[in-house]
């Protein structure tokens, strides 16, 4: 899920610990929301922040991706 912010978090090389720490979360909470997808707007804000990428980009899912 999430493939564009995965991507950007490998492109950076961040662990789960630091995606955490970018979102004001623990590691295991960091790996519970990605699993779900479930993230709260704050959170979502603040990855498009640290990254510099829009909503619609880092968020797309594999079904939006295929109609790019």
């Amino acid at each position: 899920m999430y493939a564009n912010l995965l991507g950007q978090k490998a492109y950076h090389h961040l662990t789960d610990e630091d995606m955490g720490k970018i979102i004001g979360v623990s590691r295991n909470a960091y790996g519970q929301k990605i699993r779900s997808g479930r993230f709260w707007p704050h959170e979502c804000k603040a990855l498009c922040k640290y990254f510099n990428k829009s909503f619609e980009y880092l968020f797309a899912t594999e079904d939006e991706e295929l109609i790019r």
